[in-house]
């Protein structure tokens, strides 16, 4: 398959696991076995979701059950870094405290082997990575990265497309409440949007409230100014 094909199998994905198979595809293809994407939450820059094909089972679920995503220094240091690089100079390059070298030494027991830490940008100004892990010396030595990185950024940019097109929930925001905040960032007033919307006002209320608390505001002016922000509203 000519290198070009894979942007458009990314663009011709309808759902984000369509993208993620599809990279699953493209990686083994060039020897890497597995891989996950790592973006910030948007209303809770400091954490961040994660998806994957191919890491070790046992390995993610204890990932997961221990909530690691708290204590993992890598994503960040992919992030600052703005280069590809091997995850192996990656790791030998980090500063890190107590927690995080115990996190490290559980990882490097993982089952997780080297490969290409990628950082990309989204359509909300989000930065994640794309850990392409388990790959043979051999052919991770040849591996364009070039390609790999306009790989990842391309599906980064199609994954966020996706979950606008779709209203998709965005870190706990639901479809309705991104909607109605849209409607306040437009000058709506409640019983405005209630009519809009085909929703009795009291519903609209409630709405109004839970994102409030998503977003840690008290009011509609803030809770805009934190839409913006965060690049729920443009």
């Amino acid at each position: 398959m000519p290198d070009s094909e894979i942007f458009r199998q990314i663009d011709e994905a309808a759902t984000r696991d369509d993208v993620l198979d599809v990279l699953a595809e493209f990686y083994r293809a060039r020897g890497f076995q597995s891989f996950c994407f790592v973006i910030p939450m948007v209303t809770k820059p400091d954490q961040f979701r994660l998806y994957e094909r191919g890491m070790p089972p046992e390995w993610m679920r204890r990932y997961l059950e221990r909530d690691y995503k708290l204590i993992d220094p890598i994503p960040a240091a992919v992030i600052r870094r703005n280069e590809v690089i091997t995850l192996g100079e990656l790791l030998s390059q980090l500063t890190v405290n107590d927690v995080e070298r115990a996190f490290l030494e559980e990882f490097g027991r993982s089952g997780v082997t080297d490969g290409l830490a990628i950082p990309t940008s989204g359509l909300r100004h989000a930065r994640g990575f794309f850990g392409v892990d388990n790959v043979a010396a051999e052919d991770l030595a040849k591996v364009d990265r070039s390609l790999m990185c306009a790989v990842a950024q391309h599906a980064h940019l199609r994954i966020d497309r996706i979950e606008e097109e779709h209203g998709a929930e965005i870190d706990g925001l639901s479809p309705r409440e991104a909607e109605i905040l849209n409607w306040v960032a437009a000058g709506k007033s409640n019983p405005e949007t209630a009519m809009i919307l085909g929703i009795s006002e009291a519903t609209v209320g409630t709405h109004l409230k839970r994102l409030f608390t998503k977003l840690g505001v008290h009011d509609r002016v803030s809770a805009v100014l934190a839409g913006f922000k965060l690049g729920m509203l443009r």
